[in-house]
């Protein structure tokens, strides 16, 4: 089998990956409940606090809800500029290629490295599939890049075969 795709993430695509990256992880629970409690102070504290001590409170409550998805944005359009033009993945039964302009990279699959849980090397998400061989790189190929639901199935199932009979760690 062969799957190729050409594609330029753009910002909203590293936005969604690394907000869906926050909140799958503790620190989203704790901006969760540090966002309730605040809410909780703030009603509770609101008539008998003065000026500053609202506006304080405000801003607090909106830290997580506002001011926080605000940062990512503006790091994910930093990511989206930093690469000016399309990438092309292929996946083979040899591997991974990547290219991007006149660079090439070849990455087989004996090469992919599995986290410590035994995955991870390919993630489907809803917005997104994943690739990761190793641990410091990650490829993101969108949804609108595939054609259907079908084709990023099929594609993230030949991923994760050809991870799991040729990859490090088995």
């Amino acid at each position: 089998m062969h799957f190729q795709f050409q594609y330029r993430n753009t910002p909203e695509d590293y936005w969604l990956f690394y907000m869906e990256n926050y909140y799958r992880n503790w620190t989203g629970l704790v901006s969760v409940i540090f966002t309730l409690s605040m809410a909780a102070l703030g009603i509770s504290k609101w008539n008998t606090t003065n000026g500053l001590g609202k506006a304080l409170l405000v801003l607090l409550f909106l830290l997580f809800p506002l001011f926080q998805p605000l940062v990512v944005y503006f790091k994910s359009i930093r990511d989206a500029q930093a690469i000016r033009v399309e990438t092309q993945l292929d996946f083979d039964d040899k591997g991974m290629e990547i290219r991007v302009l006149k660079h090439l990279q070849r990455i087989p699959w004996k090469s992919f490295v599995l986290d410590e849980k035994g995955g991870g090397a390919a993630i489907s998400r809803r917005t997104m599939l994943v690739v990761v061989p190793d641990q410091i790189h990650a490829y993101l190929i969108p949804n609108r890049v595939f054609a259907d639901t079908a084709q990023k199935d099929k594609t993230y199932q030949f991923i994760r075969k050809m991870i799991e009979t040729h990859a490090q760690g088995k």
